[in-house]
């Protein structure tokens, strides 16, 4: 049996911005007849070429801050659902300068009740009125999504799920269920790039099992991803009544292994509400139509946007020996799912946006949810084939399901240092206060490469950048630590790419 991985499960925190002198725009937008503030606002800030530069969100007061990268002419461009879109004159900035720009606008009723379903497959989402109407609400609430990801401030509980089910959908065996708590953003995340993805696809074969990209905003934002694929209106119906879905299917000269499914919109609201997807053209021909998933959106009080429910579904599969001596064929036997739920959201200010917290009130920080432990082997399948024995993981490497008594029992994570275990060291640097914690972190060496005597190194990355060897370590002061975090060859390779044999340490900053 060949392990299978989901690449980027449960994101990390964002990488804190570099403090230099910004062009500034910050403003205020409200509605233009009750002259309340717009909360929830996504706003771009867009060069003379029409390149999006920045991107905010307004908060509860409704005001903004965009950053603009370097001296020059930008507008701002503002889209809130039920309101008009906002495109301001042309803004000149100078280097350094700060300046102020509110807007009131015009709430419009929603206009997707008269979106005309279209039988025609477009691969322009630019060519059809239907798809262009309902691709600019879904493109916004995307958007959201996206920038929601990058701001580690909302304090989630979680309830997650593992399992493996026949080919039918029933359970082989009991649910593994835990709970997890901290500054979550997205359940998963991509990291193959544009390039990576036109040319490789969404499922790639590794020495260690088949790697399963999860489509995130980002990439149903892509430019990759509008090329490479058509797009067409329908109707809900069933369970999704009352929604409109854009669809959207692998163009026709795609060769390899895509995703193909349905981004549904309420009629009512104009409001992103779920999508469902398909992994298609697996490699070996392997033939699963249920695999794939469905993930839930769901737009926070506060205007912020949120992956609510999801779920991934991966195939199991054998090798079987067709009748008459027509050689061997691989079938599926079966998938490995992964999914989970919010519980509880938590805004930066204490607010809470959505739920019921299931436990008493955690202390909240700037630390980022702990890994889980290595995972469990995957069942065993006689006559294992290529297709995957599919363990999704955190950015490659997988993830069991831990004693649900972890946290209650306060357990420490191996690879994982954050404040509250350190709070009262004496180490002065971050070499040292590994030293004193996790001293296995430095013991450890991958592969070594008679051509490059260093490949088996650690390496060390500073809010997710490299910053060269162990050494470097010492040049980080303890007091400017927020968290460390250790990952394995595998999990190295899969967020940072080939040549990482030896493990990478994680330094994140406050």
């Amino acid at each position: 049996m060949v392990g299978a991985t989901l690449a980027g499960l449960l994101l990390l925190t964002a990488v804190p911005a570099t403090l230099t002198v910004a062009q500034t725009v910050r403003g205020l937008l409200t509605d233009s007849v009750s002259r309340a503030p717009l909360a929830g606002a996504f706003l771009t800030l867009i060069d003379e070429r029409g390149a999006e530069r920045a991107r905010a969100m307004t908060n509860g007061a409704g005001e903004f801050t965009l950053n603009a990268p370097a001296a020059g002419t930008y507008r701002l461009r503002s889209k809130r659902i039920g309101f008009r879109p906002l495109v301001s004159p042309p803004l000149a900035l100078r280097a350094g300068e700060a300046m102020g720009y509110n807007a009131a606008i015009d709430p419009i009723p929603i206009s997707l009740r008269e979106v005309v379903v279209a039988g025609d497959r477009q691969c322009d989402i630019e060519s059809g009125a239907s798809v262009a109407a309902l691709w600019d609400e879904i493109r916004e609430a995307l958007a959201a999504v996206a920038w929601t990801a990058r701001v580690p401030a909302y304090w989630f509980e979680t309830t997650i799920f593992e399992r493996d089910v026949n080919v039918s959908g029933r359970p082989r065996n009991p649910d593994s269920t835990w709970h997890d708590a901290g500054f979550r953003k997205l359940p998963f995340r991509n990291y193959a790039t544009e390039a990576e993805l036109d040319r490789q696809g969404y499922v790639i074969v590794t020495d260690t099992g088949w790697v399963y990209r999860a489509p995130d905003a980002d990439v149903l934002l892509s430019n990759t991803f509008l090329r490479t694929h058509c797009f067409e209106t329908k109707n809900g119906r069933g369970d999704s009544e009352g929604l409109i879905g854009l669809v959207f299917t692998s163009a026709r000269d795609r060769r390899p292994p895509d995703i193909t499914g349905t981004l549904w919109v309420d009629r009512q609201t104009s409001e992103l509400r779920r999508m469902e997807f398909s992994y298609i053209r697996l490699p070996e021909d392997v033939v699963a139509p249920r695999a794939g998933g469905r993930i839930e959106f769901m737009r926070l009080p506060n205007g912020a946007w949120i992956v609510r429910e999801w779920v991934i579904r991966m195939p199991y599969a054998k090798l079987t020996q067709q009748i008459m001596g027509m050689g061997d064929r691989v079938t599926v036997t079966g998938f490995r799912e992964k999914g989970g739920t919010a519980d509880f959201i938590r805004a930066p200010d204490g607010k809470v946006v959505y739920g019921t917290p299931s436990v008493p009130t955690v202390a909240m920080g700037p630390t980022p949810p702990p890994a889980a432990p290595p995972p469990p082997a995957p069942p065993s399948e006689p006559a294992a084939a290529p297709p995957p024995a599919p363990t999704p993981g955190d950015a490659g490497g997988a993830r069991p399901a831990p004693d649900p008594r972890r946290r209650r029992l306060g357990v420490r994570n191996s690879s994982v240092l954050t404040q509250e275990e350190f709070a009262n060291t004496t180490a002065i640097d971050a070499y040292a206060l590994i030293q004193e914690f996790r001293p296995n972190w430095l013991h450890t060496r991958g592969v070594v490469s008679i051509m490059d005597p260093t490949a088996g190194d650690i390496d060390v990355y500073l809010n997710g950048v490299a910053n060269g060897g162990v050494s470097r370590l010492r040049e980080i002061t303890v007091d400017s630590v927020r968290e460390l975090r250790f990952l394995n060859a595998g999990e190295a390779q899969m967020r940072y790419g080939l040549g990482h044999a030896g493990g990478v340490i994680e330094v994140w900053t406050k």
